[in-house]
């Protein structure tokens, strides 16, 4: 796999005035996807003016052809802008969204809009899903029953027998998992998931050109290879921050069927995926050991309540996986008449 920083995309247009003047495109010619790609090049259009854009139902393509500020005349800025100037940031980000879209189709990244086919609908139970998602992998894993994993960047030895715990159960419950890619508990739902050969779903908090975590590419190529997916929802190159992070727990949230979080505390990234989950009503298993005093996982209203609930295990092991089981529409061994390392409990 091609990693960012070798031949990668293009910059975004910095200096509007050394862009060269291209034949402005006619209105209608350009698609939804190619403009997009324009404007993510455009100095000052990022994220959230592209967000923006979507919620009120305009077109990139009109965007693109009459500028970001066509329905106010003065601008963001309150000063005119003139359609020769447009012209011209309009013709050089149409090249560097050309070169853009080209470096994703050779990494294999697609771009699904919230009305396109293979578009996962269960990111639609949000109060605000993503307008577009960046796919790599297999689409269709998308749509499947999947197992949300989640917890600390620093685990402690309770935390890795727990996740390792997890990870000896996915063989048997057999559906994908998805999980955030970051250091510690995350990195381990991936990685147990292959161990397990059940594919695997990373959602990223930045863009899908970023090496980020550092030295993830390995675990990247992985998950690819084994039919799995990373999405993100933001711009290819856009970097980590604390706010990007808390929106893509929304969408951890969203993509799995039921949320086990290992381990974690109550100020935590986990924390925020626990109340996502807790308002999109997915059911919640969180896990403690027999000697966990009880404070240490506590469950609250909008805070998993009232679709979480606690799991002592081992003792709890059957109950845990009927739990998981229902969540995930996966028949027990018992009705199937098959041995299982629960037992009969």
């Amino acid at each position: 796999m091609d990693r960012p920083g070798h031949d990668g995309p293009p910059d975004r247009v910095s200096d509007v005035h050394a862009a060269t003047a291209l034949t402005p495109p006619s209105a209608g010619t350009i698609d939804e996807e190619r403009a997009f790609l324009a404007l993510a090049t455009v100095r000052g259009i990022g994220q959230k003016t592209l967000f923006a854009m979507a919620d009120d139902k305009r077109s990139f393509s009109d965007a693109l052809e009459y500028g970001p500020e066509a329905s106010n005349p003065a601008g963001s800025d309150g000063k005119a802008i003139s359609e020769r100037h447009w012209s011209r940031v309009r013709g050089h980000a149409l090249e560097q969204g050309d070169r853009l879209a080209e470096h994703l189709e050779a990494l294999g990244i697609g771009l699904l809009f919230r009305g396109s086919p293979g578009f996962p609908s269960a990111l639609l139970d949000l109060e605000r899903p993503p307008h577009w998602l960046f796919v790599q992998g297999s689409v269709e894993r998308l749509a499947e029953p999947s197992i949300a994993i989640v917890g600390t960047r620093k685990p402690s030895a309770d935390g890795f027998f727990l996740s390792r715990y997890v990870g000896a159960c996915l063989g048997e419950w057999g559906v994908p998992t998805v999980s955030g890619l970051a250091a510690g508990i995350d990195q381990l739902a991936h990685e147990h998931s292959l161990r397990a050969g059940v594919p695997t779903i990373a959602v990223l908090g930045t863009g899908m050109l970023e090496d980020y975590p550092k030295g993830s590419g390995r675990l990247r190529d992985h998950i690819l290879a084994t039919g799995g997916a990373i999405v993100s929802e933001y711009l290819p190159t856009a970097s980590y921050s604390a706010e990007n992070f808390v929106q893509r727990n929304r969408l951890q949230a969203a993509l799995g069927r039921i949320l086990i979080p290992a381990e974690w505390n109550r100020r935590s990234g986990t924390a925020h995926t626990i109340r996502f989950a807790t308002a999109l009503g997915r059911p919640i298993a969180c896990l403690r050991l027999p000697e966990w005093p009880d404070e240490r996982v506590v469950l609250e209203r909008g805070m998993g309540l009232p679709t979480g609930e606690i799991f002592t295990v081992p003792h709890d092991q059957g109950r845990f996986d009927a739990f998981v089981r229902s969540a995930i529409g996966k028949s027990s061994p018992a009705q199937l008449g098959q041995l299982s390392l629960f037992g009969d409990s």
